[in-house]
């Protein structure tokens, strides 16, 4: 009789300490980084009516995205890792300026200027992401392309200063009735908040700006060059 009175108390004891333990803590999990380059996109990545025009409310314009919208439109991230003399989103202002084309392929220039007061560094290939003027975002290919001058390394910018990083687009092009992109997203370094860039170049004679980058359009970004 006393063994089985032990048994059960031990028993009583055992379920409630599993009762009153505490629950096991879950990792947080880790915000997924896009990747460096991407390519040709899965169905699984379109979002449901990417080929329609909304209904209901008109899209939020470009000018008044939040942080955390502009990010979840990158595509690819900056090569480049964040350090303490970085330029970040605060630090610039980005624009496309000039225009080129040949067999099927557009040029321009993504030019990054210091407006900030202190010098900052950008190094790499910057991360890109657009969105379309319906207001989807883009599941562009993107890929790595090569320095104009044949070779680069991190640029240091004094306030004031600019760097370039040379931009082609191929492939599948937005038509007459095509989607096309209104915003670009540029990431100078992974992690950061992308740079908004309004699609359009300048520097160019009126009605010569337009850029025809689609939904499935092919981009290739160069390294930062002073």
């Amino acid at each position: 009789m006393r063994i089985v009175l032990t048994a059960t108390l031990l028993a009583l004891s055992a379920c409630g300490t599993g009762d009153s333990a505490e629950p096991a803590r879950q990792a947080t999990p880790t915000p997924t980084q896009p990747p460096l380059t991407a390519g040709t996109p899965s169905e699984s990545e379109l979002s449901p009516g990417w080929d329609e025009t909304p209904d209901g409310p008109a899209p939020t314009p470009d000018a008044d995205l939040p942080d955390a919208a502009l990010t979840a439109l990158l595509r690819t991230r900056g090569s480049s890792a964040e350090g303490d003399e970085s330029c970040g989103p605060g630090d610039v202002s980005a624009r496309l300026s000039g225009v080129d084309a040949a067999l099927g392929h557009r040029y321009t220039s993504l030019v990054v200027t210091n407006t900030s007061s202190r010098a900052c560094v950008v190094e790499g290939v910057p991360g890109i992401g657009a969105r379309g003027d319906l207001g989807h975002r883009f599941t562009l290919t993107v890929e790595r392309g090569t320095p104009a001058s044949g070779s680069a390394g991190p640029v240091r910018l004094a306030p004031g200063g600019e760097a370039r990083s040379l931009v082609e687009w191929t492939g599948e092009l937005a038509g007459h009735d095509a989607e096309r992109a209104s915003l670009l997203v540029v990431q100078l370094a992974s992690g950061q908040v992308p740079v908004p860039v309004p699609a359009r170049i300048t520097d160019v004679p009126a009605g010569a700006g337009d850029v025809d980058v689609g939904m499935f359009t092919t981009l290739r970004l160069g390294p930062f060059e002073g």
